[in-house]
């Protein structure tokens, strides 16, 4: 928004009236952490004056709003999330997180980057002006994440970057998940901070577990921020190096516990804001959004005005926004009212000093218009079962060895291959006899006939298949299967709804979430998401046994993590960026 000052000047002598003044409440003042009675006054959407409850106020405003005894404090930001995750457009995301008191959030297009390319990017940008919520975008660093081990739909260079910095909305370059190549003096991770550099851009980090000289090169690389700290110490160190840390707490990942220990040790807290990171639209809808990071820093023993001040001006400086985070003289007046300090839902949401949200409810006067989108799933050249199979040249008394995908833990996150000796009929790899293991297959979706074929243990599928293109990063088809024709009734079901989530039993679809926009996202809102999911998750644990994460499909070709990983172009050691065997002596046919 442009301000006025000449009117905010004469707003703030008293000399014009103001549109808004929000009295009788308790003012939380981020920059002192004081409480104290005051009145605010608005004018054009921006703070001209905040008042003690004796000062004379000269003109009457346009509208007096009586907060009844209730705490003021500025509207949140949310300092990294990818709105993807939500399975929501931007514009329903915005209806969604404005009622839990979220005012702003930077977001990292990674995901809609991957499939669409710059498109993705500036759909991201224009869908994000159609609700009240600010959305500011990041130019994402990573597409793919892992060139030569994976392919999606786009490739990002310097170039690329740069064009996307230029950008109305655009703050900065987002996570820069390459931290290998990054400490270990890659050219095109080079390039591509030095162009964040050149703009004097925010350079974000992404840093899991990584300490020591490694930590302090990725730092001297310019990166300013980290959001991937698990560890007391991890955070402590973190924040030694001058790197400003985001608390977490997404549906994925919560070490609140432990990154509330580590800043108990820290005295200053003024390089600590809060993120999301990715939030599904059922959490959504029950508990919140960044208030629900709050609330559980507040739960660990955090005093309640220093989190607030995290997760508003922290996350304001940490940016460079110089008029968002706080309400003052010349801030934007973005505000919540709340009975408790707690990280509960607001009474009333304002944004630019209209009220966007009360009593739980968004009510800004959107319009929205119908979309239409390409579909993505380039799969037609997969036409038969037979492509599902893994299947080999030679064999040794009817018999294989085959580096199997093996949990390292109940999470499914990480996994080891382990050499098993699996048997063959017609030069397929059958899995008769063996219920703990299931295939697996990643297919390419961008326009290459591209695909891999591998065995998992302990998936915990027991019948059917379980598939879908949200896969990170590059957001391939992945699917977990027993049978070759329940593979390929999957697929054909993605095809039909451009993406998205599906269940096959007995050669028919049980579940399914339609996501048409890139296989990431659907149009609708977020209970009509909410309650879709609902329905896939019944029938994924109908096949499925409860205990596997819903979710694990998603992040079995996630290249960033140090275990294997399969990818459209095969088995990927994570740690060492190697491809591994799926037969484990050679005889690989894709």
């Amino acid at each position: 928004m442009k301000k006025d000052r000449k009117r905010l000047i004469a707003a703030a002598m008293g000399k014009i009236p103001c549109d808004l003044t929000v009295k009788n409440v308790q003012f939380v003042n981020v920059f002192t952490g004081e409480i104290y009675p005051a009145e605010v006054d608005v004018i054009d959407g921006w703070v001209a004056r905040v008042r003690y409850p004796e000062e004379p106020q000269e003109l009457e405003s346009k509208e007096t709003v009586d907060g009844e005894g209730h705490y003021l404090i500025p509207g949140f930001l949310d300092a990294h999330v990818h709105i993807e995750s939500s399975m929501m457009i931007p514009e329903q995301f915005g209806r969604a997180v404005v009622p839990w008191g979220t005012a702003t959030v930077c977001t990292d297009p990674h995901e809609i980057a991957n499939v669409l390319g710059i498109d993705g990017v500036k759909f991201m940008l224009e869908n994000g002006r159609k609700s009240l919520l600010r959305q500011f975008v990041l130019a994402p660093s990573c597409v793919p994440a892992v060139p030569g081990l994976e392919y999606s739909g786009a490739e990002f260079g310097a170039e690329e970057i740069g064009g996307i910095l230029d950008m109305d909305g655009v703050v900065g370059i987002a996570e820069i998940m390459d931290y290998v190549g990054v400490y270990s003096g890659s050219e095109r991770m080079y390039d591509i901070t030095e162009k964040g550099l050149e703009k004097r851009t925010f350079l974000q980090g992404h840093a899991p577990l990584l300490m020591g000289k490694e930590l302090s090169a990725y730092a001297a690389a310019g990166i300013e921020s980290d959001h991937e700290s698990e560890t007391a110490e991890e955070i402590r160190e973190k924040l030694r190096r001058g790197m400003h840390i985001n608390l977490r707490a997404s549906s994925l990942v919560n070490h609140m516990d432990q990154l509330a220990e580590g800043i108990r040790q820290i005295p200053y807290h003024d390089f600590i804001s809060v993120c999301t990171d990715d939030v599904h639209a059922g959490d959504l809808l029950t508990l919140g959004h960044v208030n629900k990071v709050v609330r559980y820093g507040i739960e660990h023993g955090m005093d309640p005005v220093d989190v607030i001040r995290m997760a508003t001006l922290n996350a304001a400086r940490e940016y460079g926004f110089k008029d968002l985070g706080a309400l003052a003289p010349g801030y934007a007046a973005d505000m919540q009212l709340v009975k408790t300090l707690d990280g509960g839902r607001p009474e009333r949401v304002w944004i630019g000093g209209k009220l966007a949200a009360e009593k739980g409810a968004y009510v800004g006067a959107d319009r929205e218009e119908p979309l239409s989108f390409p579909n993505t799933m380039n799969v037609g050249w997969i036409q038969s079962a037979e492509d599902f199979s893994l299947t080999v040249e030679h064999t040794e008394n009817g018999m294989v060895p085959v580096n199997v995908i093996v949990p390292l833990d109940a999470s499914n996150v990480l996994r080891k291959v382990e050499r098993q000796d699996l048997p063959v009929r017609d030069h397929r790899v059958c899995l008769d006899g063996r219920e703990d293991l299931a295939f697996v297959c990643v297919c390419n979706r961008h326009g290459r006939k591209n695909k891999t074929v591998a065995v998992i243990q302990n998936f915990g599928l027991k019948e059917g298949a379980v598939g879908t293109t949200v896969s990170h990063d590059s957001h391939n088809v992945v699917m977990v299967y027993r049978k070759e024709e329940d593979a390929l009734a999957l697929l054909r079901e993605l095809e039909r709804t451009g993406g998205g989530l599906c269940v096959v039993r007995d050669g028919k679809v049980t579940g399914s979430v339609a996501l048409p926009v890139a296989g990431l996202m659907s149009v609708k809102s977020c209970s009509e998401v909410a309650r879709e999911f609902e329905e896939y998750r019944k029938a994924f644990y109908q096949v499925c046994g409860e205990e596997t994460p819903l979710l694990s499909c998603a992040i079995m070709s996630l290249t960033a993590l140090p275990g294997i990983v399969v990818t459209d172009c095969g088995l990927v050691d994570g740690e060492k960026q190697e491809f591994v065997d799926v037969i484990a002596n050679g005889t690989n046919l894709w």
